[in-house]
């Protein structure tokens, strides 16, 4: 259950602030909104406010937003006619800036969503490029019945020294623990220094001798400024990346061939139950790559995503004249084909993989 509202909650709310920077965007530059949805399927509940209908639907995956002038104007015998409202009466630039204002929205959530992670857990910042200095260790846990708990190790000492060495790194510690044959330590336990010496392994221990604990890290803490302009410049570094991840993992899902490079919902599912299991700046780092990878994707040029709008917004600004009308929506129509194929070619291909293993 927690896994589905994480789930859930994660790509309803990088969906609803795509959209409404669409809808901001889009009134910014004198665009009336018909309707703004948080959740798709059947609308449950509906108000009028400012000339938009806002509306809570039934499945919480998403949301989306009515713009006016978007197709095809159509008379009572089905006579189709070019749109002269809304989107269709702007001219290039600000019709971009719309279509463009839900990748920005969601580059921006993405680097706060990843910003407060790194605040909170310190060692993500490594996934940024920024170097990342341990300032010493830690017992994060003490197994029960083990060497250490017999010691009088407990969990959350600091260890402040290992056989003379100072603040040591958790490989140090473990270095230390594989090959010396003493062991003595110095913790900070609260406000006190605790001494601990005795020949390793001690007598009477299980071969080879384990100590018994989890050792973590001590990181210098990051401020939140910092890290968000680490996480705006990681963002914008990986848009290549990503871009050549989606090309190859859909090539992968039409060929066959081996690529982990694109995860459908199962993949992300799992993702989020294995997040969810770490803890809270674990689902922020993962709903953070979520917003940075649904940014990228809607900036493919392909028909339906905003890539693709804005690819033949372009294409009718140079040559001069629109597609006659329907036209643009066949190439929209077949642009969310592809994508919803591929996206059944994936998740067909993960659920295999998930009942073979």
């Amino acid at each position: 259950m927690l896994t589905a509202l994480t789930f859930a909650l994660i790509l309803t709310s990088a969906v609803v602030v795509h959209e409404l920077a669409h809808f901001l965007a889009a009134r910014s530059v004198g665009v009336a909104v018909r309707a703004f949805s948080v959740g798709i399927g059947p609308i449950l509940a509906r108000v009028k406010w400012r000339g938009t209908e806002w509306r809570l639907s039934l499945l919480p995956l998403g949301g989306y937003v009515d713009l006016p002038g978007m197709g095809a104007r159509v008379d009572e015998d089905g006579t189709l006619h070019h749109p002269d409202e809304g989107m269709a009466k702007l001219r290039l630039l600000p019709k971009l800036w719309v279509l463009v204002a839900g990748v920005i929205a969601n580059y921006v959530l993405g680097s706060v969503l990843l910003a407060t992670a790194i605040t909170m857990q310190p060692g993500f910042r490594e996934i940024t490029g920024a170097t990342v200095v341990v300032e010493g260790s830690e017992i994060a846990r003490v197994v029960p019945g083990s060497t250490a708990a017999a010691l009088g190790i407990s969990g959350g000492d600091r260890i402040l020294s290992v056989n003379g060495l100072s603040d040591p790194s958790p490989d140090v510690v473990v270095a230390q623990v594989r090959s010396a044959d003493h062991l003595d330590l110095v913790l900070q336990r609260g406000g006190e220094r605790v001494a601990i010496a005795t020949p390793w392994p001690p007598p009477g221990a299980e071969q080879p001798a384990m100590l018994g604990v989890e050792i973590a890290p001590l990181l210098p803490a990051v401020g939140f400024w910092t890290a968000l302009s680490e996480s705006a410049a990681f963002g914008l570094r990986v848009v290549p990346e990503m871009v050549r991840g989606f090309v190859s993992g859909f090539g992968a899902a039409i060929t066959g061939a081996e690529n982990a490079e694109v995860a459908g919902p199962v993949g992300i599912v799992t993702m989020v139950s294995q997040a969810t299991r770490v803890g809270l700046a674990s689902v922020l780092l993962l709903a953070a790559v979520i917003n940075f990878s649904l940014g990228v994707f809607n900036l493919l040029p392909v028909p339906g995503l905003d890539g693709g709008r804005m690819l033949l917004a372009t294409v009718v600004a140079i040559r001069g004249r629109p597609f006659r009308p329907g036209q643009e929506e066949q190439f929209h129509f077949a642009g969310i084909v592809l994508v919803m194929a591929l996206i059944v070619l994936v998740t067909f291909r993960e659920l295999s993989a998930l009942f073979t293993s």
